[in-house]
Order: C-alpha cells, then sequence, then structure tokens
C-alpha cells in the first residue's frame, strides 16, 4: 500500500517541525487512499493528524490528500461546460447569520450556476444545510438529485455524508482529536460537480495560507480564498478580511473590507441569529427585496463576489450592481421558487 511501511510514514512527519519531513507526493497519496478505505486504524489516523499538525501539512501533501479523496467520489454527472462554482461550507455551527445562502440564489439568478456542500455537526441546528432545508430546498440528495437542480435551476447542495461517507466520518473523528487537522481543508477541496471555479473559506491560519497554491495544483481556474467568520466562505460586513486569490497565471493575497466598495461596516449584532427558521424568513423577505440596511449589503456583497469568480463581472466592485439589480426587478426571488418547487426526474433513494 505504502513506499515505506506506515509506521515509517508516520514516523517521518512526527519528529518536530525542525526535523520531520515533507511526505512526497506519492506517499501522500497512498496514505490518504488508506484511510479512505479503513486500512489505517484510528489511532495511526491521530498519529498521523497530530505529527503533521505540528510539522505544517506542506501544499504538496494537501494537495494529494484532495486529489486522493476525490478518486472515491462517483462519476460526477455534472455538465462540463456550465462554469459551475463550487462553494464547500463547513462550519460545524455558525455563530452569525449566513450569508452564503442569499448571496448563492443571487448569483444563481444572473447565470452563475452554484453547487454548495458541507456538513451535519451533531447538537447543532445552524448550518447551511438546515437553513437551505427551513426555505424548503431540497437538501438531503444524492449525487445525482443535485446534478437535476443544479440542471433545472443553477443550485445544488451536497451533505458530506451522502457524496462522501468516509470522510464524512474522519471529519468527526478530527473534532474529537480537539484540534485542526487536514481532514477539514480536504473536505473543502472534494469538489464533487468537478468545478473549475472555487470560493473557499478557512478559519485556520495554518491552511489559508496554502489553500490558494493548493487550488491551483489541483487544477483550479479561478479561486478566492477567504479567512472569513466561522471559516465559511463569506466576505465579512463587520472586520477586516484576509483574502488569497489565484487563476491559472497568478495568485495574490489582499485584504478586503465594506469600505472598499462604497458599503458600511456592521456589527456581530447586525447579524445575530435567533433560529433557524427566523433565519430563513430573513432570507426570503431579503430576495423578495423587502429588506435594506447591512444584511442586504453583505447578501449583495457576497453575491457580487461570485459573479466575479463566475466570469458575469470584470471585478467584485462591478458584480455589486448586477446583483442588486437581481434583486429589484424580482429576478432573484423568482430564482428562490423555481430552486425551492423544482420537480425531480431522478429518485432520491437510488445513488
Amino acid at each position: 500500500m505504502y513506499a515505506v511501511p506506515l509506521d515509517e510514514i508516520i514516523a517521518k512527519v512526527s519528529q518536530g517541525p525542525r526535523a520531520s519531513k515533507d511526505l512526497t507526493w506519492g506517499e501522500a497519496k497512498a496514505v490518504m487512499k488508506g484511510v479512505v478505505e479503513g486500512r489505517v486504524t484510528p489511532f495511526q489516523v491521530g498519529a498521523l493528524a497530530v505529527g503533521l499538525r505540528i510539522k505544517v501539512e506542506s501544499v504538496t501533501e494537501l494537495a494529494a490528500f484532495a486529489s486522493a479523496a476525490r478518486d472515491y467520489l462517483s462519476a460526477t454527472p455534472f455538465p462540463d461546460d456550465i462554469g459551475l462554482l463550487d462553494v464547500p461550507t463547513y462550519a460545524r455551527e455558525r455563530t452569525i447569520r449566513s450569508m452564503l445562502v442569499p448571496a448563492a440564489i443571487i448569483a444563481v439568478a444572473c447565470d452563475v450556476p452554484v453547487l454548495m456542500h458541507g456538513c451535519e455537526s451533531r447538537g447543532s441546528s445552524w448550518n447551511t444545510g438546515s437553513t437551505l432545508r427551513a426555505l424548503g430546498v431540497q437538501a438531503d440528495g444524492h449525487m445525482a438529485v443535485a446534478s437535476d437542480m443544479v440542471r433545472k435551476t443553477g443550485f445544488g447542495y451536497l451533505d458530506i455524508a451522502l457524496f462522501h461517507p468516509p470522510m464524512s466520518r474522519y471529519l468527526d473523528f478530527a473534532e474529537k482529536l480537539g484540534s485542526t487537522s487536514f481532514f477539514h481543508p480536504v473536505a473543502c477541496l472534494l469538489n464533487p460537480g468537478r468545478a473549475k471555479r472555487h470560493l473557499i473559506g478557512m478559519s485556520s491560519g495554518q491552511y489559508f495560507d496554502k489553500l490558494g497554491e493548493t487550488l491551483r495544483m489541483l487544477g483550479c481556474d479561478h479561486g478566492l480564498v477567504v479567512q472569513g467568520q466561522d471559516g465559511e466562505p463569506e466576505l465579512s460586513m463587520i472586520r477586516l478580511l484576509r483574502t488569497f486569490e489565484v487563476n491559472a497565471s497568478m495568485s495574490r493575497p489582499y485584504a478586503m473590507r465594506p469600505a472598499d466598495f462604497a458599503l458600511l461596516s456592521g456589527t456581530a449584532r447586525d447579524f445575530a441569529i435567533e433560529s433557524v427558521q427566523a433565519e430563513a424568513a430573513d432570507i426570503e423577505r431579503l430576495l423578495q427585496n423587502e429588506v435594506t440596511g447591512i444584511r442586504t449589503d453583505g447578501a449583495v456583497l457576497n453575491a457580487a463576489t461570485m459573479l466575479y469568480l463566475g466570469g458575469k463581472a470584470a471585478t467584485i466592485q462591478e458584480g455589486i450592481p448586477v446583483a442588486r439589480e437581481a434583486l429589484r426587478s424580482g429576478a432573484a426571488q423568482e430564482a428562490f421558487v423555481k430552486i425551492r418547487d423544482v420537480e425531480l426526474s431522478v429518485d432520491n433513494n437510488a445513488r
């Protein structure tokens, strides 16, 4: 299974930050295959995760782990030519309301197809899946169901427990370890729709600094990594935000704040959440263009970012009036109704 025995692999990365050595692409990919296939014991997985955490994973290791994990996805039924935007949302529990769901629907109304994927957390009621379900949107479909939704509406959502059960279990395992591990960035890099455009969030600075180059190594055409609130790929209306942009020819880090787009900053109180039902009701009012102020600005800014990545705006700034017009004209509301009420052609009980 490995170029060298697993105990030697673990020893290689577990000698401390100075003496440890990076795994080669082949070593990292072989190890991840063993992890996904269950041929590595929980003790070995824990030792590997802790060793890599102390050493700090290399770009090659992260890319090889993600590449190996992707090999276990079912053949993607998503069209290759639609310009799909991949938006992973793996915060286990949000502490503020999300602008990503309304932003994605606005982006869809502007002809940017979006595939979101994420995870559920035991005991948590606030995550992307729960918000979508509260809106009446399909959030429990297998790959073929999400593909059918994207083809018919421009939007789809996948729960990692359904499209990659082993990685879902290891996310739970990593949570029990009590420290950040490579499983979270790998989940964000799974890319179940085989998209070439990505909007990824990461709260850990250790992984944030490497994800942009990792995306490039994996063949990303255009991507933005955001050090967002709760680790979500969301442009904050509250604070200065670190981002890292990549495309086929360049990579560049920069910081953004609402004032850069002539928008006012808010506070955490402006985005407080009472319940997932209340959040869903607010999203519906926002999409009906019945809400003004900081929350609408947040949804518009994040939608403009998706338009930029999706090739519908030359800059984020130029995407803002396009997103506002989608709200004003009713196009965003029409897109939401279409997503909510879509009649699927695929049996969700069949994988």
